[in-house]
């Protein structure tokens, strides 16, 4: 499937008058990855199947533009507090940034050059985001023209979505595109989300505390219990860890977040079934559960 078939940011489009919906975007998910040093990198990724599916044999192009130092929070100042913690760059910045996003993509689409957005990581004082392209060259003119019309440094880096996917994919994602990991890559730190009363919540905390998750906290906001584990990410690893968090979740009258899948949070809704997939191994039978709580 040619990229030509897909819009090149996957936006919403709305009629101006009516405010009615044209077309609708794709979905956008918020991850987040931690690197080597234990510190956040955040994504948000564009979930469109049929398009990370043509993706999957092309060059996936980083764009790395450095925004100025004016435009990025210091640690001691109170809007990086207030913000809480993890967006990097001043209102101005992220505005001028998100400029040199919108500007490519425009650019990309007048010009019918073969090339659609993917994904954005924030962190480090940056935001960075990822291409993937059929044509290199006229992605990578178009990008450089865009940075010193708009005066950013601009590093690129070129790799292919199998490297990338840890990063900006819903784990999930890995298996169904039959991605290859890198061998130093298929196990990592992952975040799991649960939402439920507190009192369940306690108890979810607890039974998974005992199998090897961290404690990573809770939202009281909107009751999210967080929890990390370094798990496989490769397809059968992955799916054998939904098989044992969402099921465990549901007795204790939680819901996972599904936030690592690709259908997301609404299949793990404690008044609908949970869908098969995810359920329990049945060699595991009755005892599956006693034994789980066991393990140590």
């Amino acid at each position: 499937m040619a990229l030509r078939e897909f819009d090149v940011h996957g936006e919403e489009i709305s009629d101006e008058e009516t405010e009615e919906i044209v077309k609708p975007g794709d979905p956008r998910r918020s991850l987040v990855r931690y690197r080597p040093d234990g510190s956040e990198l955040f994504v948000s990724a564009r979930i469109n199947l049929p398009l990370l599916r043509a993706a999957v044999a092309l060059p996936v192009l980083l764009l790395k533009p450095s925004s100025r130092d004016d435009e990025v929070l210091k640690p001691n100042d109170p809007a990086l507090e207030a913000a809480g913690g993890w967006d990097l760059l001043a209102p101005e910045g992220s505005r001028r940034n998100w400029g040199f996003l919108e500007r490519i993509c425009e650019d990309l689409a007048e010009a019918s050059v073969p090339a659609c957005y993917l994904a954005e990581q924030h962190g480090a004082n940056r935001r960075d985001f990822y291409f993937v392209t059929e044509d290199v060259a006229g992605l990578e003119r178009i990008a450089r023209a865009a940075a010193e019309a708009l005066s950013f440094p601009l590093a690129i880096e070129r790799g292919g979505l199998a490297e990338v996917a840890p990063i900006i994919l819903p784990t999930e994602a890995i298996g169904e595109l039959g991605l290859e990991v890198a061998a130093d890559a298929r196990v990592r730190p992952t975040r799991f989300e649960f939402w439920g009363a507190d009192t369940s919540l306690t108890r979810l905390r607890a039974e998974l505390e005992g199998r090897g998750y961290r404690y990573a906290g809770l939202d009281r906001g909107v009751m999210e219990l967080r929890m990390i584990k370094p798990v496989p990410i490769d397809g059968p690893g992955f799916l054998s860890v939904l098989k044992e968090i969402a099921p465990l979740a549901r007795s204790l009258g939680c819901s996972y977040r599904g936030t690592e899948t690709i259908a997301g949070s609404d299949q793990f809704a404690l008044n609908r079934p949970l869908p098969d997939r995810y359920a329990a191994d049945t060699a595991r039978g009755v005892f599956g559960w006693f034994f789980g709580k066991k393990r140590r």
